[in-house]
């Protein structure tokens, strides 16, 4: 195989890293008579391969890739029937992300489709784009595919485009817009980590994430919580759970990069501070990012706390799962409810149960890499987790759930998962986020 930095030297000459600058419902139904039709470009995917965004493929004289994770769930024929409709949702959604027309030619993905109406959405977000460029990272990272690689590194230096270095600072690159329309913070880290979860990426790219990471160093605060909100901006009441996880994480990523005395007592500090925190504000969301934060650090220092609170996180979460006989509820089974004002509230679970998923995948592979495995904790969280990702397998547009809409949108669907039962329009962070979850599933080996 051609040597991966070669192939993304030629990504980065078509794209441009170089010169980076700033730039100023109901579940889906048979559609209408002459609905307006999709965009061309994701009506009619086309096959997917390097050459297709420019770059030019290797040559099949090459020698064998390295091995992958992905490699003991090939012969699919020899696996549990569990294991089986895990490795197909898998690759049906990671398929999804990388299809002609809904990664399109900017680097960019469709923000969603509505099915009903058969047309994209126009809800974009740069949060959301990230989530997605990271999915396809971590689908490369699993199966050894440079496609999904490539096209993850087309989203991010696309998203990078918005992100410019500090003119002030050149050490500091950050996101141009304002953190009401798009948390800084979260917008850095989501794109740090994506870039940290390529296989194999070139030495420039990775220097953008230190940049990101040195403007994430701006948010700390000496007590060790983050500060996600700007100065002179409201505090999002829900911002504690969705922002400094990934924060964190993103650090911990960086620290396995190119380890730093700072980044080390960055995570230190968030770890005293962040659980005492939980033991009064527990919150699914924010264990979906911590939770991958600590099992990493846990993996590089092998420090007992780090791993002790990841316990503490995943042992609260599994409590929370819907797993009642009551007939009313059995599509339940599997989900996570919301919680709100410190509350569980018991109504139907979302595509949001995949943010719990990839907390428990993260446990389960922390575990299995220990000195002394807790086997009675891996245990309980491969349970609870295999039984979250049944659920999202539900959520997932397959060929047979598809037949009721028209031959041409119906490639457009498949593989995509859709935020709930009554629910058919796709977002695609909601695909994005389900397709980590079960990549880790499978890289962190919980099948077994």
């Amino acid at each position: 195989m051609r040597p991966r930095t070669f192939i993304w030297a030629g990504l980065v000459a078509v794209t441009g890293l170089g010169g980076v600058v700033t730039y100023t419902s109901t579940h889906g139904q048979p559609p209408l008579p002459a609905p307006k039709p999709l965009p061309p470009e994701v009506v009619a995917p086309a096959p997917i391969g390097p050459a297709a965004k420019g770059v030019v493929p290797a040559s099949a004289a090459e020698a064998p890739r390295k091995p992958v994770p992905f490699d003991q769930y090939r012969k699919y024929d020899e696996l549990p029937d569990l294991t089986r409709q895990i490795v197909f949702a898998t690759k049906l959604g990671m398929e999804w992300l990388s299809r002609d027309g809904i990664h399109q030619t900017t680097g960019r993905f469709v923000p969603g489709l509505n099915p009903a109406l058969g047309k994209a959405t126009d809800d974009d977000h740069f949060l959301r784009q990230a989530l997605g460029a990271f999915a396809l990272a971590r689908s490369a990272k699993l199966t050894g595919e440079e496609k999904y690689a490539i096209r993850a590194g087309q989203t991010i230096l696309s998203l990078l485009s918005e992100t410019p270095k500090d003119p002030g600072n050149p050490a500091i690159r950050k996101p141009v817009q304002p953190s009401v329309i798009c948390n800084r913070a979260g917008a850095a880290a989501y794109l740090a980590m994506a870039i940290y979860e390529l296989p194999d990426a070139p030495a420039d790219l990775l220097q953008t994430a230190e940049e990101l990471c040195q403007f994430l160093r701006l948010c700390l605060k000496a007590d060790g919580s983050v500060q996600y909100a700007e100065a002179g901006e409201s505090v999002d009441a829900d911002g504690v759970n969705l922002y400094p996880g990934p924060v964190l994480n993103a650090l911990a990523m960086s620290h396995r990069a190119a380890p730093a005395a700072w980044k080390n007592e960055a995570l230190a500090r968030g770890l005293a501070y962040y659980r005492k925190y939980f033991q009064t504000a527990p919150h699914p969301a924010f264990v979906s990012w911590m939770a991958p934060a600590f099992a990493e650090m846990y993996g590089q220092t092998r420090e007992s706390p780090y791993a002790e609170f990841v316990f503490e996180m995943a042992d609260w979460l599994r409590q929370l799962q819907y797993d009642s006989p009551d007939r009313a509820r059995a599509a339940w089974r599997g989900g996570f409810p919301a919680v709100a004002g410190g509350k569980v509230v018991q109504t139907a679970p979302t595509v949001e149960t995949a943010y719990a998923a990839l907390a428990l995948a993260d446990a389960c592979r922390m575990i299995r890499h220990m000195d002394r495995p807790d086997t009675a904790r891996y245990d309980q969280y491969r349970t609870t987790l295999t039984r979250a990702l049944q659920f999202l397998t539900t959520l997932q547009y397959g060929e047979e759930s598809t037949q009721h809409f028209a031959a041409h949108f119906r490639p457009a669907l498949v593989g995509a998962f859709h935020p709930s039962p009554t629910d058919g329009t796709l977002r695609v962070d909601h695909t994005a986020i389900a397709v980590a979850a079960l990549s880790q599933y499978l890289i962190a080996g919980a099948d077994r």
